[in-house]
């Protein structure tokens, strides 16, 4: 039998790669031994493992016969996509094994499989021989937390209620194995000095601390199971609005940030070749809330799509779909990556960007109508309807009937969106600033030019000639 088994090495050399550190799984010369083979493990459960780069779990085990004269060194398991070093006794790196199958799998902690063959290394008489020991099937369940839907803060902004549902905290509503970056937004109102608090996931609620997350010694880390101390948040500075937690549950880290609004969003996309960000949505309140309306376009076939700028031009902090992990709704859904996409197709939308509940919705608009005392106040008056002028970016009229005993703007045939005069209308023909669920206007023309969008103005406004 070893006569047989030298004569099958074939041009194997006098030298065998060190497998501890394999450079591919590219197919090599090997012989099988008859009666000698390895056999899979039952499944190996990660999450009762330390993980370690050291040989720490046994993934197969050998059996059968070598013939005199075999010395086994090395092994290594050949996926179709990897190759895992082992020793001659089945053992390897569960680090591996649980590298192998999140980047397959991802860290769902649930029983996955991947074939493999064996192939071990021996030493006969100074002579380098590659074994083929068959194919396994290697059953593994990934390590991770037992993640949850919906965590709570309990600390001193609830009086340590572990009951309190007051602060959610949150992903964008998926899979949290799969968006596992959760969110909480706290008004600065509701704070007094410090914050130190612990997340209790909702299992946790009404007094079982055993599962809260909590604060690490390393900075920026955090536990589970309630090993740990206080999250701790500093007073936050008198210019803040809002402090915004992140917790990633998966790297176990976590940040907070002091949020100031500033007084508009930009709208950058395909409507204007991601190069112009000139829309604009305005804040309408100190809690994070901007409306506007914005015009969605695809002139150059790359999609209908965009996001938000905090600045105009600059791509630093943006605000794309993962900003929104509130969720996003209405005509308005994820396009590629990170980018919003306007579902309706070409058109504008009314939009409301929440950025302290993290929240997006698009509303697409069919049509813009005049609606006054003129008409009897019908949202749905056909014979006042405005039509689009895409190329100076408002809607147009020149039939109109208003008269000077009031009249507005109204959007889809209902009162639901709806423009109107601020608090200081002016009786002028050009109205500067007009508002949501505003005041009566008074003006009277036959054509009136709504431009919506903020493009070349801060504000809503209208002309009447």
């Amino acid at each position: 039998m070893l006569s047989a088994a030298l004569l099958l090495v074939g041009c194997a050399g006098n030298e065998y790669e060190d497998w501890a550190s394999p450079q591919s799984n590219e197919a090599e010369e090997s012989i099988v031994v008859p009666g000698f083979s390895a056999s899979a493990v039952d499944v190996i459960n990660l999450n009762n493992i330390s993980l370690s780069n050291e040989k720490d779990v046994r993934a197969f085990t050998l059996s059968g016969t070598l013939p005199d004269g075999f010395t086994l060194t090395v092994a290594k398991m050949i996926f179709d996509n990897a190759e895992l070093s082992a020793d001659p006794d089945g053992m390897v790196s569960s680090q591996a094994l649980q590298d192998f199958f999140s980047s397959l799998y991802g860290v769902r902690p649930v029983e996955r499989e991947a074939r493999a063959e064996v192939i071990l290394n021996a030493i006969v008489n100074g002579v380098a021989t590659n074994i083929n020991a068959g194919v396994i099937t290697v059953k593994a369940i990934p390590q991770a937390p037992e993640l949850e839907n919906t965590y709570y803060i309990t600390g001193t902004v609830n009086g340590w209620n572990n009951s309190d549902k007051t602060y959610p905290v949150v992903n964008g509503g998926g899979d949290p194995y799969e968006d596992p970056v959760f969110k909480v937004t706290i008004p600065v109102e509701n704070i007094n000095g410090e914050i130190q608090f612990k997340l209790t996931p909702e299992s946790g609620l009404g007094g079982d601390w055993s599962k809260c997350l909590c604060s690490a010694d390393e900075a920026g880390k955090f536990n589970y199971n309630n090993v740990g101390g206080n999250f701790l948040v500093p007073a936050p500075p008198r210019t803040a609005k809002y402090v915004r937690l992140t917790f990633n549950m998966l790297d176990q880290t976590w940040t907070y940030e002091y949020i100031s609004f500033e007084p508009f969003i930009y709208f950058i996309g395909a409507t204007d070749g991601w190069a112009n960000a000139e829309q604009k949505l305005a804040l309408t309140n100190d809690n994070g809330t901007y409306t506007g309306y914005i015009y969605c376009a695809d002139p150059n076939g790359w999609g209908n799509e965009f996001k938000f700028q905090r600045v105009a031009g600059s791509w630093d902090n943006e605000i794309n779909y993962s900003t929104f992990s509130g969720g996003v709704s209405g005509d308005f859904t994820q396009g590629g990556g990170t980018n919003f996409k306007a579902n309706a197709g070409e058109g504008v939308y009314y939009v409301v960007a929440d950025l302290a509940a993290l929240t997006l919705t698009g509303t697409y608009i069919t049509n813009m109508n005049l609606v006054g005392d003129f008409n009897g106040w019908n949202p749905g008056d056909d014979a006042q309807q405005m039509t689009w002028d895409a190329a100076n970016y408002c809607y147009v009229i020149r039939a109109a009937g208003v008269t000077a005993n009031g009249w507005k703007f109204t959007a889809n045939n209902d009162w639901g969106i709806n423009l109107g005069g601020n608090d200081t209308v002016e009786p002028s023909m050009v109205i500067n600033d007009l508002v949501g669920n505003g005041k009566n206007l008074g003006v009277v023309g036959t054509t009136i030019k709504l431009y919506p969008t903020r493009k070349t103005s801060d504000k809503i406004y209208c002309t009447v000639e």
